[in-house]
């Protein structure tokens, strides 16, 4: 038999049993055979095979390392048997050793190799079973907590407030939906005994981990106050990064306070009513996102938008009605943010729309009331006005007074001046109408 037949049948060797190899590591089983073997000796199968793949694995490296050096020497004939002395049978028998447990160290490095897979396995299902058993315990205390909001005695709803409130400390995959039922809670009308106490729980709840400064907060979640009555509201420098929506609510008592409050998505108030004797909105910031005041409605005696921060926000009143006596939109600073109010109500009050920003140009008015009505009010505007616009409103017995230290042309284009309103001459244009109805 010539040489290279020779290494070619040594390599179609090697190829068939890497492929038996693979074949029996797939723990399908041959076509026509028919495992009957418990579960366990497949484990064991499985083990044979991988030590198996291994030493194919070896055989294959060290025939292709033999073959490139034989090559790289020129296929040289090696010597017959009867010209190795002892000596060099001892050498050869030390090499023959030597590979033999080279090839031990394959299948121990096998056997670790599949130990270390097996205890992977062991440890992920460990961490399965682990995370099985916490869904289910959160689950029994959830159920709990609802069980509790539902009783008749106050006492123990109370206690359901704050067992569903640690629950959602403790539960992130599931604390919006803890926060949900809470909210739906206030929203339920309700006349029990201590049920005050325990809305004021809920409140109080939302206000400790919506702080500014909390070390667990939910500020990242949205809540969803649609309906609820808010006595005294309190919401002072509390951050609302996610959707927080005041549709129908009514706000009542003496203060409703968003004092310094951030809000980072939406701010929804369809519907809403203001009704407490104060409403301060002062120092309100909005980093991103939009407020929107739909059809709302503003009373009691002072509404407070002054100091206000709008940074690539927009803050929309449209078909709102302004009856407070002082509404205070001062003082405003704007980066990429705007103010409209569109076809709002204005009357018997005085409105401050001095945001102080006279000095800096404007590609963009940041504050616009289009298609609204004013009777009987005073606007403040400042140094000037100039980053304040009226378009298309009706002025019926207004005042507009401002410092007239930059008299600069303002455009207020289609105003319907009624009851001997007057402007100051810098905002009069050509396109400024004069009723006396």
């Amino acid at each position: 038999m010539s040489d290279w037949l020779r290494w070619l049948l040594i390599a179609l060797c090697l190829v068939l049993a890497l492929l038996i190899a693979t074949r029996g590591r797939r723990r399908r089983g041959f076509a026509g055979v028919t495992w009957t073997r418990p579960q366990r000796t497949a484990k064991r199968r499985g083990m044979a095979a991988s030590v198996l793949g291994w030493l194919v694995v070896a055989l294959v490296v060290a025939g292709a390392t033999g073959g490139g050096l034989l090559w790289f020497l020129g296929w040289p004939r090696l010597p017959s048997a009867a010209q190795f002395d002892v000596g060099q049978v001892l050498d050869l028998l030390k090499i023959a050793l030597s590979v033999v447990a080279g090839f031990g160290g394959v299948v121990l490095l096998a056997v670790n190799y599949r130990k270390q897979r097996v205890a992977e396995d062991e440890h992920d299902l460990a961490v399965q079973r682990a995370e099985r058993e916490a869904v289910q315990k959160f689950n029994e205390r959830f159920g709990s907590a609802a069980e509790q909001l539902a009783n008749d005695n106050a006492a123990v709803r109370l206690a359901g407030v704050y067992a569903l409130a640690g629950l959602a400390d403790d539960w992130a995959d599931k604390r919006q939906v803890c926060v949900d039922v809470l909210c739906g809670y206030l929203r339920i009308t309700r006349e029990a005994d201590g049920e005050h106490e325990v809305r004021e729980a809920i409140l109080r709840v939302i206000r400790d981990r919506t702080r500014q400064s909390g070390k667990l907060s939910w500020s990242a979640l949205d809540f969803d106050f649609t309906g609820v009555t808010f006595e005294n509201a309190d919401f002072a420098r509390r951050k609302f990064s996610g959707e927080v929506l005041f549709d129908g609510a009514d706000f009542v008592g003496g203060v409703a306070s968003f004092a310094g409050a951030e809000f980072g998505k939406l701010l929804s108030c369809h519907g809403t009513r203001f009704s407490a004797a104060e409403t301060n909105f002062g120092g309100l910031t909005f980093t991103s996102g939009k407020a929107e005041f739909v059809g709302a409605e503003f009373g009691g005696e002072k509404v407070d938008f002054a100091d206000g921060y709008l940074q690539s926000s927009s803050v929309a009143f449209f078909r709102c009605r302004f009856r407070a006596p002082v509404v205070d939109f001062s003082q405003l600073d704007f980066t990429f943010g705007r103010v409209v109010f569109d076809r709002c109500d204005f009357a018997d009050l005085e409105l401050d729309l001095s945001i102080g920003l006279d000095d800096q140009p404007f590609s963009l008015v940041p504050l616009l009331a289009e298609n609204c009505r004013f009777e009987r009010c005073r606007i403040e505007l400042g140094r000037g006005g100039q980053a304040v616009k009226l378009a298309d409103c009706v002025l019926d017995t207004v005042t507009v007074a401002d410092t007239g230290e930059h008299p600069q042309q303002h455009p207020w284009p289609g105003n319907e001046l009624r009851g001997g309103t007057s402007l100051p001459g810098h905002y009069v244009t050509s396109q400024l109408g004069t009723s006396s109805r």
